[in-house]
Order: C-alpha cells, then sequence, then structure tokens
C-alpha cells in the first residue's frame, strides 16, 4: 500500500513526535527523579503531556524548519 505524499508527511510527523517525547520525557523523568525514583505511572503521564503538546508543535515547526533549509541548500 502506497500512501499520498499527505499521508505519509502525517504519518511521519506523528512518528517522530511519538519517538522524540517519548525519549525526552523518559530521560526527563529519570534525571528529575533518579533510577530509584522511577515510577512508570509518572513517566507516562509526562509523556502523554509532552506528546499532546509536541504533535501540534511539530506541524506548525516542521515547515518552518524545511523552507529555511531549503533556503540554505
Amino acid at each position: 500500500m502506497k500512501l499520498s505524499p499527505r499521508k505519509a508527511y502525517m504519518l511521519f510527523i506523528t512518528l517522530m513526535v511519538f519517538a522524540m517525547s517519548l525519549v525526552i520525557s523518559l530521560t526527563m523523568t529519570l534525571v528529575n527523579f533518579g533510577v530509584e525514583g522511577f515510577v512508570l505511572a509518572r513517566w507516562l503521564r509526562s509523556w502523554g503531556t509532552a506528546a499532546a503538546v509536541a504533535w501540534p508543535a511539530a506541524y506548525v515547526i516542521v515547515p518552518m524548519v524545511r523552507r529555511i533549509v531549503a533556503r540554505v541548500s
């Protein structure tokens, strides 16, 4: 199944937001609470908040970054 360019773009942003917010929220949870203070529920709550903020932000920021890169290259 081949995705249209628009659907491929939406999938790319969604997967990137998922992965980046997951890694960053895990890192920040460990930095703030340490391995001993790590609680799965705390991390998942943090990740949910991060993903909810990052997803719409990515739809605004990615096109701007693409235009900047196109100008520089």
